[in-house]
């Protein structure tokens, strides 16, 4: 049974964001990222399958919400980016995004997207237009990095209220 529902025509209010982001959900151990295949993924990442783009399996973390963490590899520190995102799965299998989570070292550093007060329907799709946050953080990230790769999920699972369990795979394989 779903706890929380999405409109079938508007976008959350920050008291549905709120409500999603306060189901328990749990991340189990690391993910392996490989690189993207088009034909693999569901709206709206088939899109962002590229050349140097590098992808977990779209991962599910309760009954109702998934997550899926990308890179984008580049010669220079400031062509690499990674993005962490929380999708709510949908009874007949669409995707709602609820956060996109971005860290581009070149400009706005650590930033995330959120479906919240607009008028838009996102479903299979990206947040363009959605409200943006700037998030503070004390260090800069190399995504190229398994540990800067990990640094950034544990970071995207505090802002996405989601807890990580290492009883998957052993202790130490995100940093907590």
């Amino acid at each position: 049974m779903r706890s929380v529902e999405i409109p079938e025509s508007i976008a959350l209010e920050p008291k549905e964001l709120a409500a999603h982001r306060n189901m328990r959900k749990t991340l189990s151990g690391a993910l392996p990222f490989k690189p993207m295949n088009k034909t693999k993924w569901p709206k709206p990442f088939n899109r962002m399958a590229r050349p140097r783009v590098h992808a977990t399996e779209l991962t599910r973390v309760s009954d109702d919400h998934s997550v899926l963490f990308m890179w984008r590899d580049g010669d220079e520190l400031e062509d690499r980016s990674f993005y962490g995102h929380l999708v709510c799965v949908l009874p007949r299998g669409d995707l709602y995004p609820l956060l996109e989570f971005h860290y581009h070292p070149s400009h706005k550093g650590l930033h995330c997207k959120m479906p919240c007060q607009t008028a838009s329907d996102y479903r299979n799709r990206l947040l363009p237009g959605a409200p943006e946050l700037n998030l503070k953080t004390s260090r800069r990230f190399d995504p190229r990095m398994s540990e800067d790769r990990a640094a950034l999920i544990v970071l995207f699972c505090e802002t996405a209220g989601i807890s990580i369990s290492n009883e998957q795979y052993g202790q130490g394989d995100l940093l907590c």
